[in-house]
């Protein structure tokens, strides 16, 4: 009984892992803090699951071993929820949410203060070359990342002095992000060899 309830319990904490994941890849270039924190969840939640398993295989006799089956929970969980992180269903998805939100927000005075909608932590907004830029803060797979809102002008037509690399989402709206050294990195979803450290510790 008391392998069955710590199954259950790992099976209930692959929730966290996932949920972190899913969160902080939800911005172009991904939160920092959320995808570092959910890889060590993934590993806590992991090893516990590893633990837990092999020794209630040991303990039981084969015709009970059919009660294992919670242990199934976290594999499942954790191939579904990295899948859905790597590609681009979920920041396409929070921005297709929030883009009322986003061209308001748009229409005020640049600021360079910490700006939210809904998910999104802006460190900076400003507006440069026909351009609101939306400056994501902490980004995890690039120096620099984020949004930006170029109604009637094309980002992609000309360079950048930061070497922002520009990728139309839909209408007058880009993703853009700052790639660590010459390594491309694609705006949306889990990148986990191009997480960086720099600038975060």
């Amino acid at each position: 009984m008391k392998w069955r309830g710590a199954s259950l319990c790992v099976a209930a904490a692959a929730v966290l892992p996932a949920s972190l994941m899913l969160y902080g890849v939800c911005v172009p270039g991904g939160y920092y803090d959320f995808v570092v924190g959910a890889l060590w969840c993934w590993t806590i939640v992991g090893v516990a699951w590893a633990v837990i398993g092999v020794r209630w295989w040991r303990r039981d006799p084969p015709d009970s071993r059919w009660r294992l089956w919670p242990l199934a929970v976290f594999p499942f969980v954790l191939v579904v929820s990295w899948w859905t992180a790597s590609g681009d269903l979920v920041g396409k998805a929070t921005f297709a949410h929030y883009r009322a939100d986003l061209e308001q927000l748009a229409d005020r005075a640049s600021t360079n203060d910490d700006t939210r909608v809904g998910p999104y932590r802006f460190r900076s907004r400003f507006y440069m070359d026909g351009c609101t830029l939306y400056s994501v803060r902490e980004p995890a797979m690039a120096v620099g990342s984020g949004l930006a809102w170029c109604p009637g002008v094309s980002p992609t037509d000309h360079i950048w002095d930061e070497g922002e690399i520009f990728e139309k989402i839909e209408g007058d709206w880009y993703t853009f992000v700052m790639p660590f050294g010459d390594t491309p990195v694609d705006p949306w979803g889990l990148q986990v060899t191009r997480i960086d450290s720099v600038g975060h510790v």
